[in-house]
């Protein structure tokens, strides 16, 4: 599982990938798996995830993708090349431009609708998401119908958030509208959850990382990203 480090006085990447990891080659790993895109700037007293061995490989590969959808992603160079540079988007105070939304985003249309998990009187009938995510999602949901698991999907907790990630420094996937919350009254942050077997698998047999494997504090099961290695 990731390990937390706090960077000392002289401490540069190269040297942290050497004593945590037994090797600096590894450093631009670490970087990636922190959101740090210049390597060469850390400060005293920041924290910075080690990933562990199962973090840094490539996960198996995914079922080939239909000509229409994109394959996820592993990393965040990856993340960035295949749905957007973000940062480019973001202002000196750290706010997003809106043009990221009109630029990037659209709305992907699900064969029956979710009660939305903060106010379940309304029902979502449509995922605000990345624009590339608009034919993998349906996909997704109407292969969860087909199976007869929709009453499993007891609520949506939402797509597109620009935020940070609740356990770490770096912007959460959530901010490219690649990551979607499910059940999140029962699938806390930690918790173990009780998301269904088969709904995971039918994700993940679309390519998304399930947040419900992670170890530790970071223990997501709420949450399906079409990404990895982030």
């Amino acid at each position: 599982m990731p390990q937390l480090y706090v960077v000392k006085r002289g401490d540069t990447l190269r040297k942290i990938a050497k004593s945590q990891l037994g090797e600096a080659g590894l450093f631009r790993r670490i970087a990636d798996f922190n959101g740090l895109r210049d390597p060469g700037k850390i400060t005293v007293g920041q924290r910075i995830e080690i990933p562990s061995r199962r973090d840094l490989a490539p996960p198996p590969p995914a079922p080939a993708a239909p000509a229409s959808e994109i394959a996820p992603p592993h990393g965040l160079e990856a993340i960035v090349a295949t749905f957007g540079d973000i940062y480019a988007y973001l202002s000196n105070e750290g706010t997003l431009d809106p043009r990221w939304e009109s630029d990037q985003l659209a709305r992907a249309a699900i064969p029956f609708p979710i009660p939305l998990s903060w106010d379940p009187a309304k029902q979502v009938r449509n995922i605000y998401c990345h624009k590339k995510l608009v034919a993998v999602l349906p996909s997704v949901f109407e292969d969860i119908d087909r199976k007869g698991l929709r009453d499993r999907m007891r609520t949506y907790g939402g797509c597109f958030n620009f935020r940070g990630k609740r356990t770490s420094n770096k912007l959460s996937v959530h901010s490219w509208g690649i990551a979607i919350d499910l059940n999140p009254e029962t699938n806390g942050m930690g918790a173990a959850g009780d998301m269904p077997p088969e709904i995971v698998a039918v994700f993940e047999s679309f390519g998304f990382t399930w947040g419900g494997r992670w170890p530790g504090r970071s223990k997501d099961p709420m949450h399906f990203q079409y990404c990895s290695g982030y």
